[in-house]
């Protein structure tokens, strides 16, 4: 079988091999770069299913991401402020 020369080879081997180490960070509990490295193999996915057109991949793949990216924007904007609340708790209850 011939190797295809096309740009959407490269994109979903690479993300297969993103999302490998990604489910191996998740095994690992490597919190918070499991969310990228998997973000970054389903969005990679998401764009070979575009350049495909198969409705299947991209339908998975959008929910995979937007799911990925709210725990991400999560991470990013809300984790400081519960760090700090509970924080203020504990001292409080002191």
């Amino acid at each position: 079988m011939d190797r295809p020369n096309g740009i959407d080879w490269y994109i979903k081997w690479i993300a297969s091999v993103i999302l490998i180490f990604g489910a191996a960070s998740t095994s690992m509990n490597m919190y918070p770069y499991n969310m990228y490295l998997q973000f970054t193999g389903v969005f990679g996915w998401l764009i070979v299913g575009i350049i495909w057109r198969d409705w299947a991949l991209i339908v998975v793949n959008t929910i995979g991401s937007l799911v990925l990216l709210a725990g991400i924007i999560h991470y990013l904007t809300l984790d400081w402020y519960l760090i700090i609340y509970e924080s203020y708790i504990e001292a409080k209850l002191w």
